[in-house]
């Protein structure tokens, strides 16, 4: 009875054994798997990403085509974008939800006062009523290099295609980083919802023949929440700027590990890219103005970089770190 008890329980501590072994074998293929999968999906990528915010803000009129034109001139491979949805659903290029007062001239208003500013809201506009209005002759002081230019907000779909045209003349295709800007509190007011916003930008994207040369990105979870359930072969991007949340803190919150991690970069640190590497996620900080700022941040280990100056990133970047 001893012996078919010690027999019996010896059978239990293998069993036992052997499906921990298979546990942690399925545990060890589903993470290889999921790397694997990400690994694809920004193996079209370049190795360093140049990336031009908002164009190249800081030589012309932010997010306009001729500032996406010379962010390229200067070196980008990724032109940074931010998107509104207007009234009558169109995908709009802008990074303020109304109005900005400091660069902007209203046809027939000598002035834009601060009170009436959020009349000019594009989500309550039609879209044929916001390109009237000029974000270029202004200027912008916060970057006194920039060229003060005739210049409207383009549709997404226009900026493409005259990006696409551009780069068809002997210059190397680039990825396009669209950022959708949104704020929980100002649903319905400044967005529509997750969904349709997503889907909207998403529609525009499938009539154009840019494949996957794009990635979508936002401070609002949200929104890469919804790209990641309802379009998981597209790329996403957290944008982040909270000091007291971790990588690993970002990544609980979220729900998923997304393929990119973004945050001011001046929260990055050697624990940033270590963390980054940990999760398989590319480091690309924003937004870094400076020479010396760009080289300090490439030395630790960054995968790219978002800058209004794109000519002053490096571009002898052999590979990711």
């Amino acid at each position: 009875m001893l012996k078919k008890h010690l027999s019996l329980k010896h059978k239990t501590i293998t069993y036992l054994f052997n499906m921990k072994i298979v546990s942690a074998f399925v545990l060890i293929l589903l993470t290889a798997c999921t790397a694997s999968r990400m690994d694809t999906k920004l193996t079209h990528y370049p190795a360093f990403l140049r990336e031009g915010h908002r164009g190249a803000r800081g030589y012309l009129p932010e997010n306009t085509i001729a500032a996406m034109k010379r962010g390229i001139d200067s070196g980008a491979n990724v032109v940074e974008v931010d998107v509104y949805i207007t009234r009558d659903g169109q995908v709009l290029i802008a990074h303020d939800p109304y109005v900005n007062r400091t660069i902007s001239t209203i046809p027939g208003l000598a002035d834009i006062s601060a009170d009436s500013a959020k009349n000019y809201t594009w989500h309550q506009m039609n879209y044929a009523d916001i390109r009237k209005i000029d974000v270029g002759l202004k200027g912008n002081p916060a970057f006194p290099k920039q060229e003060k230019v005739a210049a409207y907000m383009p549709l997404m779909g226009e900026l493409i295609d005259s990006v696409e045209a551009y780069t068809k003349q002997g210059i190397a295709p680039v990825i396009y980083n669209i950022e959708i800007k949104s704020n929980p509190k100002f649903d319905g007011v400044y967005q529509p919802a997750a969904a349709v916003l997503v889907k909207a930008v998403m529609d525009v994207i499938k009539t154009k023949n840019i494949g996957n040369r794009f990635y979508l990105q936002s401070f609002d979870k949200r929104q890469i929440q919804e790209v990641h359930r309802s379009y998981p072969e597209v790329v996403t991007a957290y944008l982040v700027d909270s000091k007291t949340m971790s990588v690993d803190d970002h990544i609980r919150d979220l729900g998923y590990t997304p393929e990119i991690y973004s945050p001011y970069y001046k929260l990055v640190s050697t624990q940033t890219v270590s963390d980054c590497r940990k999760h398989k996620m590319r480091l690309v900080p924003w937004t870094v103005n400076t020479r010396s700022e760009i080289d300090s941040l490439i030395s630790l280990g960054v995968n790219g970089i978002i800058s209004d100056y794109p000519a002053y990133i490096p571009t002898s970047i052999l590979a990711d770190k």
